[in-house]
């Protein structure tokens, strides 16, 4: 069979480069600030990023309405918001007919509308309505400022609701899109996440059209993760099908409870605007990468194209690591549960987020410390659609021994040599990743209390 491989996180087009490199230019324009007030930018920028990432125990429900944090949010926050949400748009399976609707929950400055009119320009001149959900007007105003100083005369039409994941829209949607409102939701959340799951899956199922399709995106951190296999598995128990990340209906192999590993994705920020990255580390916030948990579902009574049965398909989900054996070793997720993706020789692992479907091994091989399926990747001279079989495995790959776990690996590079390691291949996000910068699983990010190592978005 053929070997096939796709990518989740394409490389961002020159289009979005430039956009975002000029997006500084646009809320200067959009939502100017007093000279004195950009002085102080940084110090409003870190306390509000204490806030976020620590208890929030000095973080209010409208936080977003203190005009304060809101410039913080707005120069800061929300370009980050678009550098992810840019990545994940462009490489989502996302139709919308003429005179579509587009709801987004938790709209905040109306980041869902502002990454898809940057991320997907095909749909730029399709009548496009977006209902923009959010206890807080005023963010969705400036937000409003900001989207028509940026697309100018555009056909999309944007009305702005103030309420919640509770609100009874007349409109149903063809697209429904919550970004960062679940962490929200459930920190402090008393209610047992599985109560809470079903209640807002309900919700949520109600605001849909027919083939209205469904989009979740949190930060890629634990608790977050968690929660998205929570809803993932409620869904599933109503019949809805996952379209991505998920490659499988499945029993979820990282689930983020009791110290297992959570689904979520890193890509680096070297494609970020530079004034972004020179205004993160003014802030003492430098960035090497950033990551997002999401969950992509359809309806049940969506008709989807039948899967090819044959082989086996696998989302590579962790950065690679060096294992011992020689080589590199990556985690993915399939049907079968928790994989080992290994690649030696001129193989290559791939990038998170990376697609490959290929003929299913012989034999089942695991690993003696994670449990996972061994599978060996293919050589560097196999084409992902010339039909070249993924080798066979060796007799050494039964118990792959490598220094860490997915729990216990530490970052080996110093951020001074970061810089120059470099992926395989022409950098095109289906081409291999083969360096070690993180923990294959958790990542050196701090974690809610802002703890830990360098930081992550």
């Amino acid at each position: 069979m053929s070997i096939k491989v796709s990518a989740l996180f394409p490389l961002p087009s020159k289009d979005t480069v430039d956009t975002l490199e000029s997006y500084g230019k646009i809320l200067g324009k959009a939502v100017p600030m007093r000279t004195k007030h950009l002085e102080e930018l940084h110090y409003s920028i870190r306390d509000l990023s204490r806030m976020l990432t620590g208890d929030r125990a000095d973080l209010t429900k409208d936080y977003m309405g203190d005009p304060r944090s809101l410039s913080a949010y707005l120069r800061y926050f929300l370009p980050w918001n678009l550098y992810r949400l840019t990545r994940l748009f462009s490489g989502l399976d996302i139709k919308l007919p003429d005179n579509g609707i587009v709801v987004d929950l938790g709209a905040g400055p109306l980041t869902v509308a502002q990454a898809l009119w940057i991320a997907r320009p095909e749909l730029r001149k399709k009548k496009l309505t977006f209902i923009n959900v959010d206890r807080t007007p005023k963010p969705m105003k400036e937000g409003q400022k900001i989207f028509s100083e940026m697309a100018g005369d555009c056909p999309w039409k944007l009305v702005n609701v103030k309420g919640g994941a509770s609100s009874k829209l007349r409109e149903k949607a063809d697209l429904l899109v919550s970004a960062n409102m679940v962490n929200e939701t459930i920190m402090n959340m008393r209610t047992p996440m599985s109560t809470w799951a079903e209640k807002f899956c309900l919700q949520l199922g109600r605001m849909l059209a027919k083939n209205g399709r469904l989009l979740l995106v949190e930060p890629g951190v634990r608790h977050c993760g968690r929660a998205i296999s929570v809803l993932r598995n409620e869904f599933l128990q109503n019949g809805w099908s996952p379209l991505a990340p998920c490659p499988h209906s499945c029993e979820c192999p990282m689930p983020g409870e009791h110290g297992t590993p959570w689904c979520h994705f890193n890509f680096d920020t070297r494609h970020a605007p530079k004034w972004l990255q020179e205004l993160s580390a003014r802030c003492r916030l430098e960035k090497d990468n950033v990551s997002l948990s999401f969950l992509y579902m359809s309806q049940p009574h969506e008709k989807l194209p039948v899967k090819n049965e044959e082989g086996i398909t696998v989302r590579a989900v962790s950065e690679s690591f060096r294992i011992d054996a020689g080589g590199f070793g990556q985690y993915g997720c399939s049907e079968k549960g928790l994989i080992l993706l290994q690649a030696k020789g001129d193989a290559r692992t791939l990038f998170p987020g990376g697609l490959i479907t290929m003929p299913a091994p012989e034999g089942e091989n695991r690993d003696s410390k994670s449990g996972a399926l061994i599978i060996d990747l293919p050589t560097r001279g196999a084409s992902p659609s010339g039909g070249r079989k993924t080798p066979a495995s060796g007799k050494d790959t039964k118990n792959v021994q490598r220094k860490d776990t997915p729990h216990e690996h530490k970052k080996k590079t110093s951020p001074k040599h970061q810089g120059k390691h470099k992926s395989s291949g022409d950098n095109s996000d289906d081409e291999g990743w083969t360096t070690s910068r993180r923990e294959a699983m958790k990542g050196g990010r701090r974690d809610s209390r802002g703890r830990g190592g360098k930081k992550k978005g």
